[in-house]
């Protein structure tokens, strides 16, 4: 098995899926946008050690494959149609548009990176974030929602699924809501490299730059809980869906995909510019409850 040195690993990605339009938007928006070095093809090569790869149904057997030429703590995505998943760290649903695989394929590089500079052995903060009753935090770029979505999913049971997950739904939320693109919009933008310059100039734009997303968050007994709302004007999603599904879809496929990756209830609220979602917490041993509820009562 060829695994690579920490430290002098490329950050390569083995994007194994079957060729269509999506595949071919998220490759250039990879390689273009994030500045990625993305390998297309059915089979391993010998150029480098991979630092993740993404696999759909017809190539799921490729993850393991990936594993013969791993970058240290490489990650895995599986685009799959699939009720029982295993395999992979993190699983989206076959019918993922190109913008929601885009962010979570940067959202899991993120966690990767964070793991790759602090290990979980010499992270001295996991026992504080672990702690966690609640807490309320404020961002406004794609920058700052990947570093809080790493920073909480931490506190999760499963960290790197979760902050993923964290980072799908404040992306939609900055993207779609506070600077109101729609999905074709962000497919074009990804699919000729503009993307990222696009989200910056309408940051700065008078009419959108005061714009945040907030997002809460509880621990109960046995349950996390997040609550992601944007400045935007929100949506009725039903109407909207029938109405312009490039605008409306991502929040169903938000649902969709936030449930795929360990929420296990997801609602949006209001006028639907609020997402609540919620994480089931492993059962505490008797001895440890009586602390949790006082914390939960804090």
């Amino acid at each position: 098995m060829a695994v690579a040195e920490i430290g002098k690993t490329p950050d390569r990605i083995w994007l194994c899926m079957t060729d269509s339009n999506r595949t071919r938007v998220v490759s250039r928006a990879l390689a273009k946008g994030l500045g990625m070095t993305v390998y297309l093809g059915p089979t391993m090569d010998d150029e480098g050690p991979v630092a993740l790869v993404v696999a759909d149904d017809a190539h799921a057997k490729r993850l393991a494959e990936a594993k013969t030429n791993a970058a240290p703590l490489q990650r895995s995505l599986w685009v799959t149609g699939n009720v029982r998943r295993s395999g992979a760290d993190v699983f989206l649903d076959a019918d993922t548009d190109a913008g929601t695989l885009t962010n979570a394929i940067e959202g899991l590089r993120a966690y990767r990176e964070h793991a790759l500079a602090v290990p979980e052995g010499q992270d001295v903060g996991l026992g504080a974030i672990t702690a966690l009753a609640s807490g309320e935090f404020s961002v406004q770029t794609l920058e700052q929602a990947r570093d809080l979505a790493v920073f909480l999913g931490r506190a999760c049971p499963d960290p790197c699924a979760s902050s993923v997950g964290l980072y799908v739904l404040l992306a939609n939320a900055i993207e779609h809501g506070n600077l109101g693109f729609d999905a074709t919009e962000k497919a074009k933008g990804l699919a000729d490299g503009s993307w990222a310059r696009k989200v910056a100039k309408r940051i700065d734009e008078p009419d959108y730059t005061d714009r945040r997303v907030r997002l809460s968050v509880y621990r109960g007994l046995k349950a996390l809980t997040f609550v992601i709302q944007d400045d935007g004007e929100g949506i009725d999603a039903e109407t909207a869906e029938m109405a312009n599904p490039s605008r409306a879809g991502y929040r169903g496929k938000g649902i969709k995909l936030a449930k795929s990756m360990g929420f296990t209830q997801i609602n949006y609220l209001g006028v639907g510019n609020t997402v609540e979602a919620s994480i089931l917490l492993p059962e505490v041993e008797e001895d440890d409850r009586s602390y949790h509820q006082q914390v939960a009562r804090a």
